[in-house]
């Protein structure tokens, strides 16, 4: 394969994306830990496999990741660099901020 059709192949799940992406439209809100492990339950889907795609899609700006602290202040971004450690999430970070993610509108018009 040339250089050019790599970098045109998501590096997500693109069948994962759109059910997080569906569940956040039929939600209309950012999905947290709970939503996420919900989705894989309904859809037989491994937790990890949806929750590695959804890094995927922070990394390459697709969507959104924040949390805050236990006074609901928001967390500076680098505090959340760990959630996800060798491709897993960290889910002792994940609830200790209360981590959201969300769909960034310029990536879906």
């Amino acid at each position: 394969m040339n250089k050019q059709v790599m970098e045109d192949i998501p590096k997500w799940d693109v069948a994962l994306e759109a059910v997080a992406l569906e569940q956040f439209r039929k939600l209309g809100r950012p999905l947290g830990l709970d939503d996420f492990k919900q989705l894989a339950n309904e859809f037989k889907i491994r937790f990890d496999d949806l929750m590695h795609s959804l890094s995927q899609l922070v990394e390459h700006n697709m969507w959104s990741q924040q949390g805050e602290d236990d006074r609901g202040n928001r967390v500076p971004d680098e505090m959340l660099d760990g959630l996800f450690v060798y491709n897993r999430l960290d889910e002792k970070i994940a609830i200790k901020y209360s981590v959201v993610w969300q769909p960034l509108a310029k990536a879906y018009p």
